[in-house]
């Protein structure tokens, strides 16, 4: 990669030439030298170099580096210095744009058909990373984050992207029924569905087939606590008020940035009977977990969806995420009575646009209630 080229100067004076040329894929042809009194202070410049042009590729677009880098190191940089701020349904959002062809572009060079490409990548299946086709929604939603880096790189590095042309562009797709909004769902667990989740993870429970997780309980818990899936395993016990009846919780989720963000939520009747039961000893000591003392529920979240996908294909129940459980505990609070405020102080909703999407309209008939449910797994004699 380097070279040295010996040269003598008039009065007879040697002097050392050493030169760095790079033609490497996705980068500018970049080329770098320096005169030293010395062939070895030469080489060992070349050598230092060439292991800097290793550790940081972006020297190889010569001053413009911070404002010419491609998409994927943009991406790298800006999750570097907002790490902990988003959500990690953000953060793998992003992570996974760095694996399409569009992250290889210059943030500055990138064009309506570098998103249009990518739009109709995304559309199908593709086999380089196995992933796809996804709907219009999720498109948006990946184009979203992409401006979310550039708009960060105009604003904090100074980089003369083009936002407006970008904007454009994704009005004109919308406009196409390219990329869309989200729709809202309304999916919600029926009686019968809710019975068969609760009786099968119990049964499970009481085989010891599932010796760790509480399955039934922990679905019971976020319905009456309008919990995300998330949150649910992030719980603290020093963060539960028992004589407020609430209980903080850390980094909640909002578009502006988790960190920081923390709420308490009211804890109803139906959660503290939940709680007493999750912590019963007998109960507890299943948990196998170093963090019991700490967390009320010590699990894997991404275990806690696995093992519901399971169950509901097992049972034929079809459509039904666990994040419908939250959608069900707001609407009951609805068919409750409760007003607009009532419901957010449980699923800390930051506002009513944001909480309608939670809230089922459709008229239903009487739902389960807690002491039914604690009646199919013969908990009422211990409530009692």
């Amino acid at each position: 990669m380097g070279t040295i080229v010996q040269r003598s100067l008039s009065d007879g004076t040697l002097r050392y030439r050493a030169e760095i040329r790079i033609n490497r894929k996705d980068f500018p042809a970049y080329k770098e030298s320096k005169t030293f009194s010395t062939k070895r202070i030469a080489e060992k410049w070349v050598k230092k170099r060439e292991v800097e042009i290793e550790n940081n590729p972006n020297i190889l677009y010569g001053n413009q580096h911070e404002k010419s880098i491609k998409l994927s190191d943009a991406i790298d940089l800006y999750l570097n210095e907002t790490e902990g701020v988003y959500s990690k349904t953000k953060v793998n959002a992003l992570k996974l744009i760095k694996k399409f062809p569009i992250a290889k572009k210059s943030i500055m060079k990138l064009n309506s058909m570098d998103l249009s490409d990518h739009v109709a990548l995304r559309k199908t299946y593709c086999p380089r990373v196995k992933v796809g086709p996804v709907v219009p929604s999720t498109i948006l939603h990946e184009l979203l984050q992409i401006r979310s880096v550039l708009t960060h790189a105009s604003v904090m590095w100074e980089t003369p992207v083009d936002l407006n042309a970008f904007d454009r562009t994704t009005a004109q797709l919308r406009k196409t029924r390219q990329i869309s909004a989200s729709r809202i769902r309304d999916r919600l667990p029926t009686n019968a569905e809710l019975q068969q989740l609760i009786v099968h993870f119990h049964e499970k429970w009481e085989n010891r087939g599932f010796k760790r997780y509480p399955m039934h309980l922990i679905i019971m818990f976020a319905v009456f606590s309008c919990r995300r899936q998330a949150e649910l395993t992030r719980m603290e016990l020093k963060d539960y008020d028992q004589e407020l009846h609430a209980w903080k919780i850390k980094n909640v989720k909002t578009p502006k940035g988790s960190l920081g963000n923390n709420k308490e939520f009211s804890v109803s009747e139906e959660c503290q009977k939940i709680i007493e039961i999750l912590m019963r000893p007998e109960i507890r000591k299943r948990f196998k977990s170093k963090n019991s003392d700490k967390y009320l529920l010590p699990f894997s979240s991404a275990t806690i969806s696995t093992e519901f996908h399971m169950a509901c294909k097992h049972l034929g129940i079809e459509d039904l995420r666990f994040h419908d459980l939250r959608h069900e505990g707001c609407t009951r609070l609805a068919e409750k009575g409760f007003t607009v405020p009532q419901i957010q102080q449980c699923s800390l909703h930051d506002s009513w646009q944001s909480l309608q999407r939670y809230v089922s309209l459709k008229k239903r008939k009487a739902t389960l209630s807690l002491n039914e449910i604690l009646h199919l797994i013969n908990e009422m004699q211990h409530s009692s």
